[in-house]
């Protein structure tokens, strides 16, 4: 992709405005995010590419996964090895999947053996709201930022007693079964939440010559999160969130054996937030994490890859010259307890960041720099600076520069030597350095009434890419250059949104595409609300993709959801997806689901 040509798409995508109806209804456009800055702002305001999925959007998805909701985001594509529970890879802006930054409520997830955070172990029915910011943010969060961050934030409480209970079922032999228990009185807020799902899945591989174990691979998951705060002062807040998940997915391999593997993930977080002066607000965040995954492939022992993650943050927010500062330090621990023996099964990351941001009259402007000191590979500093205008009342120009950066595995440095004749031998390199970025983007916002429309061109080189042969080397580098473009509107009462991303990534000693990276993607949808009922329909699709030497087809679905409000306190929900049972790939030889519908029947109280 040429620059000449995002340039000009920019323009034409700018001029699409007057083409729109006028007649558009007054809703509020700005969802207040924190993932941007890791400040409260409106994310119409953001100077980064922001994206925010509501309870509201997660209960629409119906019995959908995480990985389902994500991959009708912009600027993000998703492979699939298998179906409901198996490894899944993001590409946000087509960075590799391991260059996703994943948070639970402000705590690291993820495996530090893979490299990946395990999506499909987070059921949505525990999760209030996600914000995906798209673009590096190394400077605000270290390491694993290059290509963006998915923030997740489990149920919270609120005012009053709102109890809920959830009953579901569907093809494939689904079920699902939850209950929350959620309120608040005076200075207390909690919320409870449990629940199970089970499916038999269907037969995972699409080429029945690769597996001998040719069967539906099923999926189970059992759920619970738990949150608590207490405000002791009109200012201050003391809070608890725990959250645990436990799944198992069944794949075929290529023996009988009917393999299978465990995953967990466990939270839990403390954090104390105190105005300590007028302007000035601190904020105390202690949290543990653990990873789990145990595969079975045969009657031979389990392969136990398990990551815990001990994490300390204080952050200060201070009104510093008509804007607002950033001070914080953090301390990381990560350790690992696996099958195989390892030079190394822990690090240390210490780490501060200072960052301002601010507006004077027409001009936004956001500054952040972080240092983190790794005990494995020494320092990092990474740094961004974002600028914005607001040049009409309904025209926004905003531009960034920054870098991120992705330390090595546990595997990359430390994996154990071993040999698989006649292919050689493998293991890791302790002399690896991190993986490195410098993106650059410019965008235009434009806004008016009920309508957004936004289009935004980035170009981000990453070198220094690890790549596996005997052992793996710093020798890959990357291009990643694209455009995004999105617009939403409310029209006669009618919701409506559209995207189209636009991607060129490719190696840039080869000149080859990225596997799994479609050069096109978009979606649309609408929806409405009448009465009692509520309904709406999307579509989504990408252009074909490479894997392992193989073309995957293009492909689009349609999904569509319908609610129907029974009672004050009963719903009926029915979600259909891949309503025309389209035959698609996301990664080679593995199938995806066809046609299957879920119905849930969801109890209350107002």
């Amino acid at each position: 992709m040429k620059i000449r040509f995002c340039t000009t798409a920019i323009a034409v995508a700018s001029a699409f405005p007057m083409y729109l109806p006028s007649a558009l209804a007054q809703d509020a456009l700005g969802e207040v995010v924190v993932t941007a800055t890791r400040q409260q702002q409106r994310a119409d305001e953001s100077l980064s590419s922001v994206d925010v999925i509501t309870r509201e959007q997660i209960e629409r998805g119906g019995h959908s996964t995480l990985t389902d909701l994500l991959a009708a985001q912009p600027g993000i594509q998703v492979s699939s090895n298998g179906g409901p529970g198996a490894n899944t890879g993001i590409f946000i802006r087509g960075a590799n999947s391991g260059h996703t930054l994943v948070l639970v409520d402000g705590m690291r997830v993820g495996s530090a053996t893979s490299g990946q955070p395990a999506l499909e172990t987070i059921p949505p029915e525990l999760i209030e709201r996600i914000e995906i910011l798209r673009g590096p943010a190394s400077a605000l969060y270290g390491s694993d930022a290059i290509g963006g961050v998915i923030q997740i934030f489990t149920r919270k409480g609120t005012a009053g007693f709102h109890p809920s209970l959830r009953v579901g079922a569907g093809t494939e032999h689904s079920y699902a079964l939850g209950a929350t228990v959620a309120g608040g009185q005076d200075r207390l807020r909690y919320n409870l939440s449990a629940g199970r799902e089970r499916t038999d899945g269907f037969n995972a591989r699409k080429n029945p010559a690769t597996a001998a174990d040719r069967d539906r691979d099923g999926f189970h998951n059992d759920y619970l999160s738990a949150s608590a705060a207490l405000g002791f002062r009109d200012d201050d807040e003391i809070g608890l969130t725990l959250f645990h998940s436990e799944g198992r997915n069944w794949f075929d391999s290529d023996t009988e054996y009917d393999a299978r593997v465990s995953k967990g993930l466990d939270t839990a977080g403390i954090h104390m937030r105190n105005k300590l002066a007028d302007g000035w607000v601190s904020t105390l965040r202690l949290g543990y994490s653990k990873d789990r995954s145990h595969s079975k492939w045969s009657t031979a022992p389990t392969d136990r890859f398990d990551t815990e993650q001990t994490q300390f943050a204080w952050q200060n927010d201070v009104s510093l010259g008509g804007g607002l500062l950033l001070a914080a330090v953090e301390h990381l621990e990560q350790s690992i307890d696996t099958t195989g023996t390892y030079e190394r099964d822990t690090r240390r990351v210490n780490s501060a960041l200072l960052g301002w941001g601010g507006q004077f009259d027409k001009h936004h402007l956001q500054i952040n720099a972080r240092h983190d000191d790794d005990s494995q590979f020494g320092g990092k500093t990474t740094g961004l600076l974002a600028y914005g205008y607001q040049f009409l009342p309904e025209w926004r120009l905003r531009g960034s520069i920054g870098t991120a950066f992705k330390a090595p595995t546990f595997n990359d440095l430390y994996f154990p030597l071993a040999c698989f004749p006649p292919f050689g031998c493998f293991g890791g390199n302790p002399d690896l350095k991190p993986e490195e970025s410098l993106n650059r983007e410019i965008g235009l916002v434009w806004e008016q009434g009920g309508l957004q429309m936004t289009a935004t061109y980035y170009n981000n080189r990453v070198k220094n890419l690890i790549q596996w042969g005997s052992t793996p080397d710093n020798v890959g580098r990357a291009r990643l250059e694209g455009l995004e473009w999105g617009v939403s509107a409310t029209v006669a009462d009618y919701r409506v949104r559209a995207t189209i991303d636009l991607l060129d990534a490719k190696d840039e000693d080869t000149d080859a595409r990225l596997v799994r990276r479609a050069r096109r993607a978009g979606s649309l949808g609408i929806d409405r609300t009448v009465g009692k009922w509520s309904w709406g329909a999307e579509w989504r699709g990408q252009s074909e993709r490479e894997d392992a030497g193989t073309r995957l087809g293009g492909y689009g679905i349609v999904n569509a959801w319908v609610h129907h409000q029974l009672t004050p306190e009963l719903r009926l929900e029915l979600r259909a997806n891949n309503v025309f049972d389209k035959d698609y790939q996301l990664a080679r030889n593995f199938a995806t689901a066809g046609a299957n519908a879920f119905v849930t029947l969801r109890y209350a109280p107002r």
